[in-house]
């Protein structure tokens, strides 16, 4: 088939959708093709002809009247109309490079009106984001034992058994909100502010890590991370988690729980595929709701992931959110006929970079009110830098960067 894959961001309320396309042929060897706009459709259509050469894809364009309709060795058609119609005459930024089509094309509303007004309906917000939702493994006054994910290894007291189950608060507000006055006594000129504790049996989470307190762990693993800032399995020498004082941060990807002789991740999600991307999308989506307290009109929100890899360094992923709710159309199967069927779908497109130590613009955007930070896993980093440059792949190499910043999808 002459196209392989097809992404297109539809924007409809700036009636504008961006075309990619990845075709089976080297278009820069032989770029005898010609693209089709019609309200419905896109159609593309190949002349495959080894005897005539082509200088480049206007020439191209131009030497296609030799051809007459009938003699395309290879043509598909996009079917655009059950989500769009497009305006005819309205391509613009065509880029042609190996492979790879992209071009920009205006729409106009499906349900009436013109380029000036348009009808809405009522309805028209039904389909979003569905943000993955968290499900705990955990019931208080259960004996359990909690166990390195990686090699099994027992790093807690052979019995553990939580008295309570206890959300945090988000670290990005200030505590003195959660209190009707500042607990102020005196004639103090500055008001003394909470300082929330922990008991020796509570089970503190949030967001896709706990804390507890680390006379709840095993004295043998204490003891082999007495003199480390980073918790680490005492066997295998895995990233479990951070000390904190008298507690240690646990995350959900390095540890396991085990019950009634079964182990089972403390948060699991709906759709599970691998549990460090897993919880990495969950804590990007959720940051995300937070940055909007307070600013509910906001339409960008940059979001701080801090990775303590030793006691000196420290690794950040920072991430810019562009679109919070993009729709995006493209094809989920191998396409093996000559219509192109897409699939509908609502993705986060964001604009990443990672930063390997602290430096200046990690200073500036950590020192920034607006923007939110958490700590996430040494897995969790890693695979998710994976996974956003795997999904970065579904457009062509030119546009995955913009000024210093790679561009991603989440949930493609």
């Amino acid at each position: 088939m002459l196209i392989k894959n097809i992404f297109i961001e539809l924007r409809s309320r700036l009636r504008s959708c961006n075309v990619y396309i990845t075709t089976s042929i080297d278009l820069n060897r032989n770029c005898n093709l010609k693209i089709n706009i019609q309200s419905n459709c896109i159609v593309l259509n190949y002349y495959n002809d080894n005897n005539y050469s082509r200088r480049d894809s206007l020439s191209s364009i131009e030497s296609l009247s030799d051809y007459s309709d009938d003699e395309f060795d290879d043509t598909s058609i996009v079917a655009i109309d059950e989500f769009c119609h497009i305006i005819p005459n309205s391509m613009s930024c065509l880029k042609i490079d190996k492979n790879t089509i992209s071009f920009r094309v205006l729409t106009q509303p499906k349900n009436g009106g013109n380029f000036y007004t348009e009808f809405l309906s009522a309805n028209n917000l039904t389909d979003s984001i569905k943000t993955s939702e968290l499900k705990i493994n955990l019931n208080a006054d259960n004996d359990m034992k909690i166990i390195c994910a990686n090699c099994s290894n027992v790093i807690s007291i052979e019995a553990v058994k939580f008295d309570r189950i206890l959300e945090l608060p988000t670290e990005n507000i200030d505590m003195s909100e959660w209190f009707c006055h500042g607990h102020s006594h005196g004639n103090t000129s500055e008001p003394i502010l909470p300082v929330l504790k922990q008991n020796k049996n509570d089970f503190l989470y949030r967001l896709t890590y706990f804390v507890v307190n680390k006379n709840l762990l095993s004295e043998k693993t204490n003891k082999f991370n007495l003199k480390r800032d980073i918790y680490h399995c005492n066997r295998c020498l895995a990233w479990l988690g951070i000390k904190i004082k008298d507690t240690v941060k646990l995350f959900n990807s390095e540890i396991k729980i085990q019950q009634n002789s079964t182990d089972s991740y403390v948060f699991t999600h709906n759709n599970p595929t691998n549990i460090s991307i897993d919880d990495f999308i969950y804590t990007i989506e959720c940051m995300t709701k937070e940055s909007n307290l307070g600013l509910q009109y906001a339409v960008m929100c940059k979001i701080v992931l801090e990775c303590t890899i030793s006691t000196t360094n420290k690794q950040y992923l920072l991430i810019w959110v562009m679109d919070k709710e993009l729709q995006v159309l493209r094809n989920n199967e191998v396409i093996e006929s000559e219509k192109v069927t897409l699939n509908s779908s609502f993705l986060t497109k964001i604009l990443y970079k990672v930063e390997l130590c602290l430096n200046d613009e990690v200073e500036s955007w950590l020192s920034d009110p607006t923007v939110v930070s958490t700590d996430i896993s040494k897995s969790m980093f890693c695979k998710g830098l994976e996974h956003l440059k795997s999904t970065s792949q579904k457009v062509p190499e030119a546009f995955r960067s913009s000024n210093g910043y790679n561009i991603s999808y989440l949930k493609v």
